[in-house]
């Protein structure tokens, strides 16, 4: 026999629901230029310091180099280990992982400490484009680790090209040998023009995006990211643009890391 019973204590909502009318109209980010007034191929301001992550771990677990990057509103850091142990004892070739997150507080999209598939795929791609620059042949049987936070973002794609700069001036902070630096930018596609290193607002209004990572010195593309589509002739304008500005990013980090030399 069963009861109908009545929770007092919830409020049953409609059977019905209508989706709500927004009155309000999107706003274009370039309808009077750029939000912060800058150029369409011009990058952001850059901060870089490195070792910040040495001084405060005096124990065991301090990690090789470190480096904490800004671009704009974008804040990064980095912290490698290595070389270490390897997990492969008989491997001729040293190993590169990298593990990437977002700050709980750092996006919107972020809400919580739990590490998404998003954050796994990041990570993959920000191996993929530093791993080609490590000489890993001279590390044999050994791991170097690479662990990205991310503690503000203002643009997905131009966040994960200051996470591969990140990387690249940590590396060179541990000590690690390296072929050349990779130097990272990011476009985004917005009516017939590109627009270089994007924030957030930018780029949802944006029909396409596009990532390079390249070592300048060696004239070698390390990664390619593209989403959205274009044609042959928009792509190759954009990696050229994109080219020119990873140049301009490669001399910010040589200056800092010759600076710290002196």
């Amino acid at each position: 026999m069963s009861l109908n019973v009545t929770d007092r204590r919830r409020i049953n909502g409609p059977q019905r629901s209508v989706e709500p009318v927004y009155t309000t109209k999107a706003v274009d980010p370039f309808a009077a230029g750029r939000l912060d007034g800058r150029a369409l191929d011009q990058v952001r301001p850059i901060f870089i310091k490195t070792g910040p992550l040495d001084a405060q771990s005096l124990s065991a677990a301090a990690p090789s180099g470190s480096a904490y990057y800004e671009q704009g509103k974008i804040r990064v850091s980095c912290a490698v280990y290595g070389p270490r142990q390897g997990r492969k004892s008989n491997a001729r070739m040293g190993s590169f992982d990298c593990d990437f997150k977002y700050a709980p507080f750092s996006c919107s999209w972020k809400r919580s400490h739990i590490k998404t598939s998003d954050e796994r795929e990041i990570a993959l791609m920000l191996e993929q484009a530093v791993a080609p620059a490590i000489r890993l042949e001279a590390y044999p049987k050994a791991s170097i680790d690479a662990f990205v936070t991310v503690i503000e973002s203002d643009g997905k794609a131009a966040t994960i090209a200051a996470a591969i700069n990140c990387i690249s001036a940590a590396l060179a902070d541990a000590g690690i040998e390296l072929y050349d630096s990779v130097a990272a930018c990011s476009m985004a596609l917005h009516g017939e023009q590109w627009v270089s290193d994007c924030s957030q607002a930018e780029e949802n209004a944006s029909a396409c995006s596009l990532l390079v990572a390249r070592m300048p010195s060696a004239d070698e593309v390390t990664y390619l990211l593209q989403h959205g589509k274009t044609t042959p002739e928009q792509t190759q304008q954009a990696i050229q643009t994109c080219a020119n500005d990873c140049t301009r990013v490669y001399a910010v980090i040589c200056r800092y890391l010759q600076a710290t030399l002196e």
